[in-house]
């Protein structure tokens, strides 16, 4: 008996170590030098990004290395326990993926988009995908968007006007666009909206913080949801729940906070202009067919809030605050940004007429979104079925990621890659080749970032009533600023920043 466990348990050993090998052998025999293969048996690419942390200060350090020294590589070839990862980092390959997004679905074993994120724009795919397209993208092309200028520049005021010095400087951007996303999203009932005793914006950024920290510094946990997936949560450990509870808690507030904007409806009806997305959306759930086959429920309504949430918060929050930080380093941009914002609006505010004037703050923002992206891989995809792209034949059940972000740092896209200069962008000609899938920071194709627009103008709006009020001080304490992540998507500098009033 004994000889037969033994020999499955070595049967199993070896499919985990010898499949994800087979993908690599196969690429680096076809493509050679242009495959750089990144091989730990079982660990896989969750230790590579440990040890490129705990080495560098920076979890992607390891793949930025790789694309320096080895210009040439097209694809480097990891694995996820026994599953191979592909990611792609000439654009000539992964902008079929963006273009025919259908041949792919989103990847995500973690339980976030199970618990968090399924019913929204996100990870819906098909009509349902669609249908909330169509339904948001009206509102976020700008001519609709400059309507919500105002209200950005009152809730920067605000945040500023309660804060003389500030240290957590992430955490207090993302406080201000959190209040963004909530007046625009749920308007005056959300308003001072608080969740487990801290402002709701900063709670829901930490509980999507705790589902990774968990996943990434927790063997047991990561193994376990590799394993199971989703079911992995029937079999919690005391972290995951106590990370659950406040995932039930968070969604128990916001359907509250969804029902007392329908009761207030039915007593006094739909705004005719100018409503925030809750009133879009209750006004097609209150009207719908029960019987309709593509009909609005809670669910997704809950889900589509946290997606536009998440997506609106933690990522221009890290745009802005790795802004900061590069001035901090690069002092020398810190008075033309002033200057600038003193030019254009004095001691007013920013304004649909003259946003777009800000070109020096825009520019500044581009370099930042170059070479330290909010977004650093999109979510990683998985094949459908057998899939070929050009020469690269990837088999179904392939994990992707498109590293798109390395492209920014590559020697064949860009002169002096490697080099923080805002000035490269009022140039002509910034990119040598273009295929128009190189500098794509909100992604690309049918499925890019419908917010983009919206991330701009609240960064330019920020930045400039920061520069306006504060000093930008690099915290000497902080000798060397890390770059930790949430998942492959968000950079965060770890407190390098303060600002003080001017």
């Amino acid at each position: 008996m004994l000889y037969w466990i033994l020999l499955l348990i070595s049967i199993v050993a070896v499919y985990l170590i010898v499949n994800p090998l087979i993908t690599m052998i196969r690429l680096k025999i076809k493509f050679g030098n242009a495959v750089y293969c990144k091989y730990l048996p079982i660990f896989g690419i969750i230790q590579v990004y440990r040890k490129s942390f705990k080495l560098t200060g920076n979890v992607h350090q390891w793949i930025v290395d790789i694309v320096i020294k080895h210009p040439e590589v097209k694809f480097v070839v990891a694995n996820s326990i026994n599953k191979p990862i592909i990611v792609i980092i000439d654009s000539e390959y992964y902008k079929h993926i963006y273009q025919d997004h259908h041949l792919v679905t989103k990847h995500d074993q973690s339980g976030i988009k199970d618990f968090l994120l399924s019913g929204g724009l996100l990870f819906t795919e098909g009509p349902k995908w669609k249908q909330q397209r169509n339904l948001l993208g009206d509102h976020f092309l700008f001519q609709k968007l400059k309507a919500r200028i105002p209200m950005i520049n009152l809730v920067t005021k605000e945040k500023i006007n309660e804060m003389a010095n500030v240290e957590k400087v992430f955490e207090f951007i993302c406080s201000i666009t959190g209040e963004v996303v909530i007046r625009s999203f749920f308007g005056e009932e959300a308003e001072g909206w608080k969740i487990n005793g801290k402002e709701a914006q900063i709670e829901l950024g930490s509980i999507l913080a705790s589902f990774i920290k968990l996943r990434v510094t927790n063997f047991f946990v990561y193994f376990k949801q590799k394993l199971l997936g989703v079911k992995s949560w029937q079999y919690c450990t005391k972290k995951e729940k106590e990370i659950m509870d406040r995932v039930i808690k968070l969604k128990k507030d916001i359907i509250e906070v969804i029902f007392k904007r329908r009761d207030k409806i039915k007593q006094q009806g739909h705004k005719q202009e100018g409503g925030d997305f809750l009133d879009l959306y209750l006004k097609i759930f209150m009207e719908q067919n029960v019987y309709s086959s593509d009909r609005i429920e809670t669910d997704e309504i809950v889900s589509q809030f946290i997606t536009l949430f998440l997506a609106g918060t933690d990522t221009t929050g890290a745009l802005v605050a790795n802004s900061l930080l590069l001035i901090s380093e690069n002092k020398q941009y810190l008075q033309e940004l002033r200057n600038e914002v003193k030019n254009v609006i004095g001691n007013g505010d920013i304004t649909s007429e003259n946003i777009n004037q800000l070109v020096f703050i825009e520019s500044f923002l581009k370099e930042v979104l170059r070479l330290k992206p909010s977004v650093v891989y999109p979510i990683a995809r998985k094949a459908k079925s057998n899939i070929q792209i050009k020469d690269l034949y990837i088999k179904k059940g392939t994990i992707l990621l498109l590293g798109n972000f390395l492209a920014n740092i590559s020697t064949q896209n860009y002169d002096n890659p490697l080099e923080f200069n805002p000035r490269r962008w009022l140039q002509q000609k910034t990119i040598k080749q273009d295929n128009g899938f190189i500098n794509i920071p909100f992604a690309a194709g049918p499925r890019n970032c419908i917010g983009q627009h919206m991330a701009m103008i609240e960064a330019r709006i920020i930045l400039a009533h920061i520069v306006r009020n504060y000093d930008i001080i690099r915290n000497s304490q902080v000798p060397k600023a890390q770059w930790p992540a949430r998942g492959t998507q968000t950079y965060l500098p770890d407190n390098a920043v303060h600002l003080v009033k001017i």
